[in-house]
């Protein structure tokens, strides 16, 4: 004889429900409620150089930009089927953008879910996973940039203030974490499908382009060129989105440490923040 289970007690749910009450209300706090550095923050007067940005993390960002376009102009010329300089004696055009393109991918894939990840993140100290007081700025920033509010007070400052006890930046802008891994998991389904192509194309694939382009087994090539074109058009407007946001002149500090490694920011250590 067996027994259903009696679900969750009233006690068990109203706890639930009060739980999931309180969460909804830490997401929908204002941030500046919810953390004091923005108003200690505001009340910082001198800026020091620090370093933002190591060279490991600087290279692996500008060797993805490189390959990024890389890939979209030999993407391009295979499309359509325009080589342009490409054209080359004694290698036909077509050949020469697919093999720029297939290697430029594999490239990226290294860089994108290996070495950046490993300078930013390990090296520099960098936080990439989204927590509960980002995505409360989130959530304000975007209602600011449409103009339905105002934004955080010391917002712009919070973003060039390192927090000696945090050991991080005190906010970052919502394009910053966001971006990372909308793009990493963008370009993870154009190798993938673009690995399932070169199956369909290969007679006798390597294993490691064959272990790659599973999805040739589940999807037929029309299919996998739709997907991969679809995947390329958001990843454009995703890359053009973020060099908008960088050429933004509030943001000019970080586009200079990406280059440089150091930038112009505010220290915010202990009780003494409003002598710095």
């Amino acid at each position: 004889m067996t027994t259903s289970d009696p679900g969750p007690t009233g006690d068990e749910a109203a706890n639930l429900r009060q739980r999931l009450v309180g969460l909804v209300g830490s997401v929908l706090a204002p941030p500046e409620e919810a953390d004091d550095r923005y108003s200690r923050v505001q009340a910082l007067k001198g800026r020091v150089t620090v370093e933002r940005h190591g060279l490991g993390a600087r290279l692996s960002h500008w060797t993805q930009a490189f390959l990024m376009f890389v890939l979209m102009g030999t993407g391009y010329a295979i499309w359509t089927g325009s080589y342009g300089p490409l054209n080359v004696v004694p290698w036909d055009g077509y050949y020469l953008a697919f093999g720029l393109h297939m290697w430029a991918g594999i490239l990226l894939m290294a860089f994108l879910f290996v070495l950046f990840p490993l300078y930013h993140v390990y090296v520099d100290g960098h936080r990439q996973l989204a927590e509960l007081a980002d995505i409360r700025v989130a959530l304000r920033v975007g209602q600011a940039f449409v103009g339905l509010k105002s934004y955080i007070p010391g917002y712009h400052e919070a973003r060039q203030t390192y927090d000696e006890e945090d050991g991080d930046w005190v906010a970052y802008h919502p394009m910053q974490k966001t971006f990372f891994w909308w793009v990493s998991i963008l370009f993870g389904v154009l190798a993938l499908t673009g690995f399932g192509m070169y199956r369909e194309m290969r007679s006798d694939p390597a294993w490691w382009v064959d272990w790659l382009g599973f999805l040739d087994g589940w999807l037929n090539i029309v299919l996998l060129k739709q997907i991969h074109l679809l995947t390329f058009f958001l990843i454009v407007a995703m890359v053009a989105g973020h060099v908008y946001f960088a050429l933004l002149p509030s943001n000019r500090e970080t586009l200079k440490s990406m280059v440089f490694g150091e930038m112009d920011a505010y220290v915010l250590g202990g009780e003494d923040d409003d002598e710095r």
